[in-house]
């Protein structure tokens, strides 16, 4: 009995020492479950902050605004927007910081915006809190600086300023994150021309809209910003790695002047890449765009397009067509060439 009993304990033991073992190697999981678990809003947390993340562009809104069917008013155009959104880390300031560089009408050097948001859980209460602060030194923060990477790695609370009631809080509808500021909490100038913000964004998995205006506390009369409240409609871009080539002679007869460009990052909502043609002398671009046509209701509408332009001209001088969301396009003609493939 006494043998059996022992090797009854045994076998008990050995059971237990690989649940103490797991306990042992993993408290920190464990804290972590429970502090993420407390939290109701920790998921829409996660999921907002995935989506914001990368670049945008409503390269695709002013392509319907410059056609003669469009049903709005010469004043209600939107200049071109490209957003960068550039998660970084900063403990110091959140989990879920971004640095956001905004240019406008397709020139990286013309910088319309620039801020640190910063994404927090309203705790308790349902919703997300995006808190945003503006660059006491701001251009040493420009992507095209020398000093950005620096400046960003080192950037704190110290390095910011913001604006009481300025915070945009959103609530997840349906399968977007809707986000406003709170009316009239945002005010800020002098005298006749203080005034309020009204920030209004919506963010999905592949879009970004914002309408960002400014009132009169006065009399709440329009101040500043796009005039009705329609929102720059920006879409995520997908990156393309792509070669343009140019013969001399043909594209099967090697010459003297041939020239190839390789590597050129071009996205898919209007981007564009500037090459020379040594034969001509001559510059042009390549531009990639993705359209959803909204003109008519039939069937395969939406297409993807590549093409060739000389720079200055109206017309384009080759063009290639494809499926939505093409991973590969491209053109061949006797005297250039190009293709180009998705990075992803």
């Amino acid at each position: 009995m006494t043998k059996s009993l022992v090797k009854k304990g045994s076998f008990v033991l050995l059971l237990l020492l690989p649940l103490l073992f797991i306990l042992a190697a993993t408290p920190e999981v464990s804290d972590t479950f429970a502090v993420e678990d407390a939290d109701p809003n920790i998921r829409d947390l996660q999921v907002l902050a995935k989506w914001f993340e990368g670049e945008y562009d409503n390269d695709e809104q002013l392509w319907v605004e410059a056609r003669k069917d469009w049903w709005g008013k010469a004043d209600e155009k939107h200049d071109q927007i490209h957003a960068i959104h550039k998660r970084i880390m900063a403990d110091s300031i959140g989990k879920f910081v971004f640095y956001i560089e905004e240019y406008i009408n397709n020139d990286p050097t013309n910088v319309g915006r620039q801020r640190i948001v910063s994404f927090q859980s309203l705790g308790e209460t349902p919703g997300i809190r995006m808190k945003i602060y503006f660059l006491k030194d701001a251009e040493k923060y420009l992507l095209a600086s020398e000093s950005h990477e620096e400046m960003i790695k080192n950037v704190s609370l110290t390095s910011l300023f913001g604006l009481d009631g300025c915070d945009v809080i959103f609530q997840r509808v349906g399968d977007q994150y809707h986000g406003s500021m709170v009316d009239k909490a945002c005010k800020f100038g002098e005298g006749d021309k203080k005034r309020y913000s009204v920030h209004d964004m919506i963010v999905s998995e592949k879009q970004y809209w914002r309408v960002d205006r400014t009132f009169l506390i006065s009399d709440d009369s329009f101040y500043k910003g796009h005039p009705n409240s329609e929102p720059h409609k920006m879409r995520k871009v997908n990156f393309y790695s792509c070669d343009v080539s140019f013969y001399e002679k043909a594209y099967y007869l090697p010459g003297a002047k041939d020239k190839k460009y390789t590597s050129l990052r071009v996205h898919d909502q209007g981007g564009t890449a500037f090459v020379e043609n040594p034969v001509d002398g001559k510059t042009y671009f390549i531009q990639l765009r993705n359209k959803e046509y909204p003109f008519y209701a039939l069937e395969d509408a939406d297409f993807f397009f590549l093409r060739l332009k000389e720079k200055g001209q109206q017309a384009s001088v080759a063009l290639g067509f494809a499926e939505p969301k093409a991973k590969t396009i491209g053109f061949q003609m006797n005297w250039a060439s190009a293709i180009c493939e998705c990075e992803k």
